[in-house]
């Protein structure tokens, strides 16, 4: 942390003993004041928060946003790390509850109007076409993103034949793709920092000829490179993870849409799965009988 531990040597012998200790912690754990708040180094420098206020003024920077900010450069964190979006949330709501729903809830919102003004409407209706024609229908990723082929898959499943959601518990993706071919698709959800699944998986479609579609960002990825269509979401989060409420309301729009079209194959398959729900009592009823 050479930059800004030399500005706190610099400016060391102007400080107050209170002062000098925010200084010391700072100085002992560089690696911690990315994810602090004011309070937090506060109470672990054994000072008040006002102090804290006081020792990043004396370093000519204005507030602790700023100081994270000249931590994260001199730290040289990455960006779009796990630990830049911790700090980038922190600068938004200083680990207030409060601002934290607030922020939340504004960046939702925004994700949502952003990805539906950026939809092409001739993408959307591309995608929905091979929802319905496909013969078999694998949603597969990895990491937090397999959390969006799972919820895709277990909708899907309930309006038609032949889904897939990969990689499934104890086998790897490679094993889901035995026996799809051009009739068949596989959708992908890569966000943010490519892996190294995404650009294995999207390669061996391409070499077996089934066609891709990708719901992602707008992050450069082989997987979205290599697919027929694909469509992009706003993910802005304000902690360490992003938001999936853009990717999640489009599953919803999609199925919809595959639903409208499939028309009486959808009702006989719920009608069929409503009768297995009967047979299974699955659902408790008003009077809390099965």
């Amino acid at each position: 942390m050479s930059d800004l531990a030399a500005q706190i040597r610099e400016a060391y012998d102007s400080l107050s003993p209170s002062e000098c200790r925010v200084a010391d912690v700072v100085l002992a754990s560089p690696d911690l004041l990315v994810g602090f708040t004011a309070t937090e180094l506060a109470e672990t420098a054994g000072v008040s928060k006002p102090t804290v206020t006081r020792f990043v003024a004396k370093l000519g920077l204005d507030g602790f946003a700023a100081f994270r900010t000249a931590a994260r450069a001199s730290l040289r964190v990455p960006n779009g790390s796990p630990l830049d979006l911790l700090a980038r949330g922190l600068d938004a709501t200083e680990g207030e509850l409060g601002h934290t729903v607030a922020e939340t809830w504004a960046a939702d919102v925004a994700n949502l109007e952003r990805t539906y003004a950026g939809l092409d409407e001739a993408d959307l209706a591309a995608v929905v076409d091979r929802l319905v024609a496909a013969r078999r229908v694998a949603f597969a990723d990895f990491r937090k993103q397999h959390t969006l082929a799972a919820y895709a898959g277990a909708l899907f499943n309930v309006v038609r034949a032949d889904v897939r959601v990969l990689p499934v518990a104890g086998t790897g993706a490679g094993d889901g793709l035995l026996d799809l071919g051009a009739d068949d698709l596989v959708v992908m959800f890569p966000f943010r920092r490519a892996q190294t699944e995404h650009d294995r998986l999207s390669a061996a479609c391409l070499d077996l000829g089934v066609p891709l579609v990708t719901i992602g960002d707008r992050y450069p990825n082989p997987a979205s490179r290599r697919a027929l269509v694909h469509l992009a979401c706003a993910t802005d989060g304000v902690g360490v993870v992003d938001s999936f409420v853009a990717p999640m309301s489009l599953i919803n729009v999609l199925f919809t849409a595959t639903t409208n079209r499939l028309g009486a194959p959808a009702q006989r398959r719920l009608t069929a799965l409503e009768r297995e729900h009967e047979r299974f009592a699955t659902f408790v009823t008003r009077h809390g009988e099965p």
